[in-house]
This record gives structure tokens, sequence and C-alpha cells, in this order.
């Protein structure tokens, strides 16, 4: 009877050190995915991302230049934003941000003529 829990704890022990070597060798995440917590689910944003057409090849019909918009119903703004990127649209002047800044500004409101900024492009998995 000894030799049978006996068993079972080394059997039981092997496994949990198994569970932890796969843990460890888990690719971290490709950019721009997320994993919920709660169901586990993956959801890859890269689809949704729009790229600003590159200065050498001449802009088409179907390339977007605008980033997505977003209406703010009961705050009173609109929003614009890009995901996995900064926004395609060129700002010339963020409040509080200077030159270099602005280039990496992934969402923003505007009221009347200012811009602000509400949020950056991250390259760091969490």
């Amino acid at each position: 009877m000894r030799f049978s829990y006996a068993c079972a704890a080394l059997a039981l022990s092997a496994a949990a050190a198994s569970a932890a070597d796969d843990k460890s060798k888990e690719k971290p995440p490709k950019p721009c995915t997320i994993r919920s917590p709660s169901s586990g689910a993956f959801f890859d944003l890269n689809p949704i991302h729009i790229q600003a057409p590159s200065k050498d090849s001449k802009s088409e019909k179907e390339d977007s230049v605008e980033s997505w918009h977003a209406r703010g119903y009961d705050y009173g703004h609109n929003f614009t934003l890009n995901f996995c990127g900064p926004v395609v649209e060129k700002l010339e002047s963020v409040v509080g941000l200077d030159g270099p800044s602005r280039k990496n500004v992934s969402a923003f409101y505007t009221v009347g003529s200012e811009i602000y900024s509400i949020g950056y492009v991250s390259r760091k998995s969490r």
C-alpha cells in the first residue's frame, strides 16, 4: 500500500516538473496579439493595423490614408486611433509633446484646434 502511494507521489512530482518546463519553453506572444486572461481566447490585431502609404510608391485608391475614427457620443469629442502603430495622420502640434514624440501617438482627440494624445505605440509584450 505504501509502495502505491510512493509511486503516485513520484508520478505527480514528475508531472509537475514537466509542466514547469513546458511553461519556461513557451514562446513570447507575437507583437500586436492578445490573449484573454479569462477565456484564453487569442486575438491577432495585425489585420486592423493601418500603415501609412510609403513615400516611394504612389497612393492607390484602396490605400487608406486615415486612421480609425470613433465617435465619442457621451464624451463630446471624436477619437482618432490606430492599432499596433502610430496614427497615419501627420500631427503638427500635440499638447504637451515635442517633435519626435508626436510620431509615436497612436490615439488622439481634438478640442478646437488643439490635439491631445491619449495613447502611444508600445512594442513591449505584457
